[in-house]
């Protein structure tokens, strides 16, 4: 922005200057009356250049305060970008297992947590391999997404859940007699405070499988919301 006011600074000058210069240089030859048109056309033109760059502005006055108007946008731009660069930087991926050998989760007798062991990237920490639960450092809108991977045979049957209550759900068979693996996936974006929960749960009597990261579970943070 300031290289942006230096420009147009530079463009009303040197317009200022080259009028001077046609003027005198003109003078040489032409008449008294002749030089009073051309400074008169010159004057209008300059003033037609600064009513357009103060449009642009957003102000009609004089040099001095489109000026003052690029200084004051230059600051806000300034001030944005500070506080773009304050926004806390949330986002993790993972997947089901460390290594890349064939993998089932369950089926178990009750609802389970789906710890996802693999993380790919965990960016400000919020989610815990241990556990398989994310937690929101900040309060803001966020994007997650979870597949499951059911393998050749038997039911996935799974759901994100936001402090316990689903919000996302993935079912998908897969016909033992077809030998063909299948997959289930979803996405949602959740409004989250400070300290909200958010995991993939597997439904009773239901598996998942992993082999080279096709059950994953990532989510990122889209923009902050102050909630206080």
């Amino acid at each position: 922005m300031e290289s942006v006011c230096v420009l147009l600074l530079l463009l009303c000058c040197c317009s200022l200057s080259g009028a001077q210069v046609v003027s005198s240089s003109e003078g040489n030859v032409a008449s008294e009356s002749s030089q009073h048109v051309d400074d008169k056309v010159g004057n209008i033109w300059m003033k037609e250049l600064l009513e357009s760059v103060g449009e642009a502005a957003g102000t009609t006055g004089s040099l001095s305060d489109i000026y003052t108007v690029l200084r004051e946008l230059s600051a806000k731009v300034e001030n944005l970008e500070k506080a773009g660069n304050g926004k806390p930087k949330v986002a993790f991926s993972t997947s089901l297992r460390v290594s890349e050998e064939h993998y089932h989760f369950g089926p178990f007798d009750e609802d389970t947590t789906v710890v996802y062991k693999k993380v790919t990237t965990n960016i400000g920490e919020a989610y815990n391999p241990d556990t398989g639960v994310f937690t929101a450092p900040v309060g803001g809108a966020y994007y997650f997404t979870f597949t499951c991977n059911v393998g050749n045979s038997g039911v996935a049957n799974a759901a994100l859940l936001k402090n316990g209550v689903n919000m996302a759900a993935v079912y998908e068979y897969a016909n033992p007699k077809s030998g063909i693996y299948h997959s289930g996936a979803n996405g949602v974006t959740l409004d989250l405070v400070e300290g909200d929960k958010v995991n993939v749960v597997l439904w009773s009597g239901s598996s998942i499988f992993d082999n080279s990261r096709i059950s994953m579970f990532s989510g990122y943070l889209l923009f902050p919301i102050d909630t206080k």
